[in-house]
């Protein structure tokens, strides 16, 4: 099955307070993503500096950028355009799909699967056991051809990905990028009304305003991805919600790609202690230790709000 390198240009621009967005899609075929390889996008080079088959990273206007080939979906900080009479504002977005002129087979049995999943892990405060079955979900959600299925159209998808949004699935402070990457791909289908067997459905359960909530979050995240350790991306780190200060390690890359691993280890680690209280801190003290082995340090919630006190 052919997968497909997604460049989208949004720009948005404000007239006398009328709002409109425009996309200019670019698709490239993964077969021609080789490392020295240079495309012209929008008048500017785009280079592939490292490829394999799990991630990719590159380099355009400037700025070095990773994207996970399976589920990520890279959205960058906004940039100014010049204009006397209007104001405008663009930006890119990046992931990989597989081949949208392709039939696909939808399981939405299966999607609803890993929903159910989501939802038994959220009862039972595992949010970490989400982490996977998120990143399946939107790699099915971003696979399926915008335009060839007649039930799942992107609209619909819009309104499946906005429910686990809503409803806390993940850890925007532990997932940020997998967060981010739902709040991209919500904004990318929100845009596409196309018709289906779910009008109905649709008229009567989908937010069409919840687009101002999700752009918020992604106005912040893009700025945390981009780079965790400027200024922006700290002070939106901060502003990400919650009283409590958490450490802005937690906003970087290589934390992201070990956290679900050590959270595994921990359940094995501390399966037969007690879940009472003074839990947290055996909980964390493990937590530091096993990051640690991995090269990352880590402040714990005790560490970075000293004068909370936790049982």
């Amino acid at each position: 099955m052919e997968q497909l390198f997604n460049i989208i240009r949004i720009e948005t621009s404000m007239d006398m307070g009328i709002g409109n967005r425009s996309k200019r899609w670019t698709r490239i075929l993964a077969e021609d993503l080789e490392a020295g390889n240079v495309f012209d996008i929008d008048g500017q080079e785009l280079t592939i500096m490292e490829i394999d088959e799990n991630e990719m990273k590159f380099e355009y206007r400037g700025k070095t950028f990773s994207v996970n080939r399976q589920w990520q979906v890279l959205g960058t900080p906004e940039f100014g355009i010049p204009n006397e009479r209007i104001s405008m504002q663009g930006r890119y977005i990046f992931f990989f799909s597989n081949d949208s002129d392709l039939e696909f087979d939808w399981q939405e049995e299966h999607a609803a699967d890993l929903v159910s999943q989501m939802n038994s892990n959220l009862e039972e405060g595992l949010l970490w056991k989400n982490i996977p079955l998120v990143r399946e979900w939107i790699h099915e959600m971003k696979d399926i051809a915008p335009y060839k299925s007649a039930n799942i159209n992107p609209t619909y998808k819009a309104h499946f990905i906005s429910k686990i949004l809503e409803n806390d699935y993940i850890d925007k402070r532990e997932t940020p990028r997998l967060f981010h990457s739902l709040c991209e791909l919500y904004r990318v289908y929100v845009d596409f009304p196309y018709a289906s067997d779910y009008d109905d459905f649709l008229n009567e359960n989908f937010d069409k305003y919840y687009f101002r909530e999700v752009d918020r979050w992604i106005y912040k995240l893009a700025w945390i991805v981009d780079n965790p350790q400027s200024k922006i991306a700290l002070d939106s780190w901060n502003g990400l919600g919650g009283m409590l200060k958490v450490d802005p390690v937690q906003a970087t890359p290589e934390w992201e790609k070990v956290i679900y691993e050590v959270e595994q280890e921990l359940d094995e680690q501390l399966k037969d202690e007690p879940r009472g209280m003074g839990f947290c801190h055996s909980y964390w003290s493990a937590k530091r230790a096993a990051l640690a082995r991995r090269g990352i340090e880590w402040r714990s919630p005790s560490a970075m709000n000293p004068r909370v006190m936790f049982d």
